[in-house]
């Protein structure tokens, strides 16, 4: 009976002193950079929330100025109103399709620009 694809992935394998001796330097490495992959990881996140947060701000500004409802937005936009409430909360990963539909409903338009820091 052949293996089950999981029990196939844990299998012994037999090292050369040698080969033991790199995996375990390559295991001591990665816990070494673990605390500098995770604080990276983190400042990523932090600047992807932070521009989100900043773009669906604008897009709230702009619903509440336009006197359009969730409700209306929804229609307009064709979004699952739950969608578009966690999008306006900045919670989620929306494309940039998805703002651009957003935008479009609220009569406006998405600019980008790239400028120095």
């Amino acid at each position: 009976m052949p293996d089950s694809p999981k029990s196939s992935r844990h299998k012994n394998v037999t090292m050369t002193p040698a080969q033991r001796a790199k995996w375990k330097r390559d295991v001591a490495a990665i816990e070494e950079e673990k605390p500098e992959l995770t604080r990276w990881a983190n400042d990523v996140q932090a600047r992807k929330r932070a521009m989100l947060l900043e773009v669906t701000e604008l897009l709230q500004a702009a619903r509440e100025s336009s006197g359009m409802t969730l409700e209306q937005l929804q229609q307009a936009t064709g979004i699952d109103a739950g969608q578009l409430s966690k999008l306006l909360k900045a919670d989620g990963n929306p494309t940039l399709y998805t703002l651009q539909r957003v935008a479009d409903a609220l009569g406006k338009r998405l600019v980008f620009s790239l400028t120095e820091k």
